[in-house]
């Protein structure tokens, strides 16, 4: 589903709900890993002002997708995976990286603690179409031209071009969102996927980070340099926002956020 749709979308679920409102609403969009954690933020939010009606989360935009949905003025508030490119960069933005969460290897299957970077090319390539206890493994891939893709591709030597293999294989699951990939991770038997740790807490996915070479993908890798695999998130805002939308902004800089934020998932900068 490409950006331009996505937004279509987003404006047409956001007219239908508004006619029904008439206090403060917030409307967030952009990259799905981060939708389930700005969630739990609005709510916390929303708990102490409560001229705010309604903090409305979108459906997942993409990172490209909820930059133009700010420009086009649909959403108040964008979250992003990555910095912005040049070509979205605009004078009256307000940039705030708010947390970095692992991004690693996901599965549903019980007793799998971690995989060597060998292990997961063969298993992408279909060499080793098994776990090791008989099961088969049910590859989850996202689309060549996600940034996960290229994310998981430069997690070890031989993986990029094991990714390439596997995506001319037939039958192969492509999720195009980070939900739609928890999802499939979470309904394939034996499932073997990439997210965040950020969406799976978020969420409470019935799914499992695991190691790759022998480290576990944590918050606390991250921050002693032992994993080094992370989204970061930005948060966008426009100079013109709103009063309550500033104060939102400003309420995900203190420290109540900062708490939701580590339960999350989020290595938070000091």
């Amino acid at each position: 589903m490409n950006s331009a749709f996505r937004i279509a979308l987003a404006l047409m679920l956001l007219f239908g709900s508004a006619v029904a409102r008439a206090g403060e609403t917030i409307r967030i969009g952009g990259t799905g890993s981060a939708l389930g954690t700005m969630k739990l933020l609005g709510e916390a939010f929303a708990r102490q002002h409560p001229e705010v009606d309604a903090v409305t989360i979108l459906p997942s935009l993409g990172s490209p997708g909820g930059i133009k949905a700010l420009d086009a003025g649909v959403v108040d508030v964008a979250v992003v995976s990555r910095p912005l490119r040049d070509k979205e960069r605009r004078p009256y933005q307000q940039v705030y990286e708010y947390g970095r969460s692992p991004f690693g290897l996901v599965t549903n299957k019980a007793g799998v603690e971690g995989l060597s970077a060998r292990q997961v090319a063969d298993m992408l390539t279909g060499r080793t179409p098994q776990w090791p206890d008989g099961d088969p493994v049910r590859v989850v891939l996202r689309p060549e031209t996600d940034g996960d893709n290229r994310y998981f591709g430069e997690m070890a030597p031989g993986i990029a071009e094991a990714l390439e293999v596997a995506h001319r294989r037939p039958g192969m699951i492509v999720a195009a969102t980070d939900q739609d990939a928890a999802d499939e991770a979470e309904r394939q038997p034996g499932s073997l996927a990439t997210n965040t740790v950020a969406l799976l807490r978020a969420e409470g996915r019935h799914l499992r980070m695991i190691a790759l070479d022998g480290t576990q993908p944590t918050p606390q890798a991250l921050a002693d340099g032992s994993y080094r695999f992370y989204k970061p998130y930005f948060m966008v805002t426009r100079d013109d926002a709103s009063p309550v939308v500033a104060a939102f902004a400003e309420f995900v800089r203190g420290s109540e956020a900062r708490t939701i934020l580590e339960a999350s998932g989020h290595l938070v900068a000091d």
